[in-house]
């Protein structure tokens, strides 16, 4: 099936996730979760390897991924508080799990292979990539392709000893089955592992409504009585096959609006309605929920009554207090401590927003709720109005995600810290009344400083140079914004800018993109906080 166009709130804002990282925490959840259901019934053991070279391998332990993978194969979702207790949770369900770090072929820098024992003695193998922002993709099954994106309700019917003649037609009467039952079939894939060994095929039917269990005893007959699974969806807006959206690229968009006098939020909900069946006050009230959340992220972390993972301890309430206390440099709507506190409460694995990712989670909250402080916007409009921002921000963010990615693993930092940045600044524009063609500016100017930025997290914690980063997004945005209001024409088009972005992702070396081989995480003192973390945690561990 073709790939489907980007969601705002499937790619691009959230998910509500507990920290410290979307592509290594928030994915892998979501990995566990659709690969847990794989199995028939409660799972007994699952082995989960990751390739020696990838970021996974380097990091799995620092940004919490066995933490998150171990949730998702419980069924739990990325916000669940409980996620930071998961080994511990899934060892006390009778459930073994490990880990292990190999060389393997591997198509994505976050690749993880599992290998799954249900309680029957059943076994499954998949594998599950975590593409950025808390994306993701079970891309194989039994050795066979697959794409399972979690925005789909997806009947999998897992065969042994047969071909792919009789899997096609197997496939045609499972079909007929659900259409007999009113269930609207979106696409299907038929595939098998190339004779590669003993013969497996595997069937994928995409649906977007849950199918009852009569009408799935009914498909179990006609396929055996095993092999069936019902898999269920992981992501906020359901996929459709006859999803059409007005546009896909920022120079679309603004011929567009000169073709229909609509505010550039509208342009943004009218967008994501078309994407997801949904309509517009829809829309905007689950980015008003969205904006709840990350008031409350603010709110406690702003409070500072946490630990967190790695080596720094919270500092955004004492910056607030210098603020008020005059003995700070004016930097005027610039909020560092609002940026500090969601990025400490990441680091210390609470519960934010990532925007688009939880690397960069502080910076669309601190510059839109400081510029809301600015306008002196009321209090019963506010959430609303950061809602209308935010969702033109996330329209900048389906533009960076069709053609570029959120992924530091692929692209640096300047895939989350220059798209959040990127983002922010037309949320900024949008806020002072700016035109769409600002807004497309002013991303453009925040993405061009952005370029060449790498990805180093200190110790693999995402605390050096994280947080400062995110501080310093928040004042590129804010300088960006301000350019493209002035009318300054110093930069190039918008999808030009996101397409170089891409281009210099690629041409970092690994080292610098988040696999803790380079940058500051190689410095004497990055060594040695490295090594004085994992003396802590897996001393804790014994």
């Amino acid at each position: 099936m073709a790939k489907l166009p980007s969601s705002i709130f499937n790619d691009v804002i959230g998910p509500v996730m507990v920290g410290p990282s979307s592509s290594h925490t928030a994915g892998p959840a979501r990995i566990g979760f659709l690969a847990g259901q794989l199995g028939d019934g409660k799972l007994s053991r699952v082995k989960m390897t990751f390739e020696t070279n990838g970021s996974f391998a380097m990091t799995y332990k620092g940004q919490k991924s066995d933490q998150g993978l171990a949730a998702g194969l419980m069924g739990m979702p990325p916000h669940d508080s409980r996620l930071s207790d998961a080994l511990s949770l899934i060892k006390s369900e009778g459930i073994e799990v490990s880990f292990e770090v190999k060389d393997f072929d591997a198509s994505h820098p976050n690749t993880v292979l599992l290998e799954i024992v249900d309680e029957h003695g059943g076994t499954v193998s998949a594998s599950g990539l975590s593409v950025g922002g808390g994306c993701i993709e079970l891309n194989e099954i039994n050795g066979c392709s697959v794409s399972l994106t979690g925005d789909y309700f997806e009947l999998v019917i897992m065969q042994s000893g047969g071909n792919l003649s009789a899997l096609e037609g197997l496939c045609a009467d499972v079909e007929a089955l659900l259409r007999e039952a009113d269930v609207a079939v979106h696409g299907h894939s038929v595939s098998d592992n190339g004779n590669s060994g003993a013969w497996q095929g595997v069937i994928v039917i995409h649906t977007r409504q849950q199918i009852s269990e009569e009408l799935l005893e009914k498909v179990r007959l006609r396929c055996g009585g095993t092999g069936v699974r019902l898999i269920a969806p992981v992501m906020p807006v359901l996929a459709s096959s006859d999803c059409k959206v007005p546009f896909t690229r920022a120079a679309e968009m603004l011929k567009w609006c000169v073709e229909h006098d609509t505010p550039l939020w509208k342009v943004a909900a009218l967008y994501e309605a078309a994407r997801g069946g949904l309509s517009v006050a829809e829309v905007l009230e689950m980015m008003e929920r969205i904006i709840r959340a990350m008031e409350e992220s603010v709110r406690i972390g702003m409070i500072g009554d946490f630990t967190m993972k790695g080596f720094l301890t919270p500092s955004a309430w004492r910056l607030r207090d210098a603020v008020m206390d005059e003995k700070f440099i004016p930097s005027g709507m610039l909020d560092m401590a609002t940026v500090m506190s969601v990025t400490e409460l990441n680091a210390a694995m609470g519960c934010v927003v990532a925007a688009p990712t939880a690397g960069s989670c502080g910076v669309l909250p601190a510059a839109v709720f400081s510029m809301l402080d600015q306008l002196d916007i009321p209090q019963d409009a506010r959430v609303e109005t950061a809602a209308k921002a935010m969702l033109v921000a996330g329209l900048i963010g389906v533009f960076i995600n069709e053609q570029a990615t959120f992924a530091a693993e692929v692209c640096g930092c300047q895939a989350e810290c220059g798209s959040a940045a990127s983002m922010a600044a037309a949320a900024l524009v949008e806020l002072a009344g700016g035109s769409p063609e600002a807004a497309c500016n002013a991303a453009a100017f925040a993405m061009q400083n952005s370029l060449g930025l790498i990805c180093d997290p200190v110790a693999e914690q995402v605390e050096v140079p994280c947080i400062s980063r995110n501080v310093a997004a928040v004042s590129n945005a804010v300088t960006a914004a301000n350019l493209a209001m002035f009318g300054f024409r110093g930069t190039l088009p918008l999808d030009e800018v996101i397409g170089a972005m891409w281009e210099v992702g690629n041409m970092l070396p690994d080292a610098l993109r988040c696999t803790g081989k380079g940058g500051l995480c190689m410095t004497p003192s990055g060594v040695r906080l490295k090594e004085e973390v994992d003396k802590r945690r897996f001393g804790s561990e014994e």
